[in-house]
């Protein structure tokens, strides 16, 4: 969301010092067979940021900026069928590809290992990740992370019907709708949701090349659904330090899913975030990058 929502956290955040954004480049990397873009700043230990549905790698960018200014390589991927990077009509989209995906990254990027933080859908991939590559991933933050809410049968089974699908992306990509959603993403709408963020959000949804990336997406949800890919089951083998972060507010994936995910991964801290919504790393921001920071800190101290 480099347009609307940037230049709002920007008039948000006034506090932050000019010292604290960073220059960052966008990068193009091939991977198995198709292209990911990118956004990256900074030296150091390497985070990974994987972002929601419907958004892009411009949903970190504040992130990979603060992240660069405190001793961090932070790399935003675009996941595949959003962003900038490659947008199949016909693509194989699942979880398990998805997490081949990021670690093949790291290896063109020449890293062995990440800290790899996810929010909303990046969530279901960061926990993917982990177990399928669990070598490659050093420690993990996931944000209001999807995977963990029963999801109506309309939207499981919208996009094997071709008309069904058409549909609903026909009704979600309304302006009434969009600005329902968006309301519905933040604890307070009136801040965050402005005019130019709704206009932002409709022209996303309309462009053709993003609508039939969509369509495919969800033609394979259950290719990319946590629990029927048999990988919500194997959450008990992760071994990787986790913490989850939920905005108390949140009406996309209550906050009791978060306590769901704690009960299901070893190990894991959950953190409830006050007086927010589906967004904290916007929401929060201060609360969220704190957290972060002395999180990744732990990390480097327990080495």
């Amino acid at each position: 969301m480099r347009g609307g929502l940037l230049r709002l956290l920007r008039s948000r955040i006034r506090t932050r010092s000019k010292r604290e954004f960073f220059m960052v480049n966008s990068i193009s990397v091939a991977v198995g067979g198709f292209r990911l873009h990118a956004i990256e700043a900074g030296k150091g230990p390497t985070v990974l940021l994987l972002h929601g549905f419907g958004v892009s790698s411009e949903e970190w960018r504040p992130s990979v900026e603060f992240l660069a200014a405190n001793g961090y390589r932070a790399i935003a991927v675009d996941a595949l069928g959003f962003g900038q990077s490659d947008k199949p009509a016909d693509g194989p989209y699942s979880l398990e590809l998805s997490a081949n995906l990021y670690a093949e990254l790291l290896d063109q990027l020449e890293i062995k290992r990440a800290a790899v933080v996810g929010h909303s859908m990046g969530g279901k991939f960061a926990l993917a990740m982990a177990l399928l590559h669990p070598k490659r991933v050093a420690r993990l933050l996931i944000a209001d992370s999807d995977g963990f809410m029963d999801i109506p049968l309309f939207m499981r089974k919208g996009g094997s019907l071709p008309w069904l699908g058409e549909a609903v992306l026909r009704l979600t990509s309304t302006r009434t709708v969009i600005k329902a959603q968006l309301r519905a993403a933040f604890h307070d709408p009136d801040t965050f949701v402005t005019p130019e963020l709704i206009e932002h959000g409709l022209t996303i949804m309309n462009n053709p090349e993003n609508r039939r990336a969509l369509l495919a997406f969800s033609r394979h949800y259950e290719n990319n659904d946590l629990g029927l890919t048999g990988l919500r089951a194997r959450l008990g083998e992760l071994r990787i330090p986790t913490v989850i972060v939920w905005g108390e507010q949140d009406r996309v994936f209550p906050v009791k899913c978060g306590f769901t995910a704690r009960d299901e991964i070893p190990g894991a801290h959950l953190v409830v975030v006050p007086r927010c919504g589906h967004f904290p790393q916007i929401e929060a921001y201060r609360a969220f990058h704190g957290l972060l920071l002395g999180y990744l800190a732990d990390g480097l101290r327990q080495k």
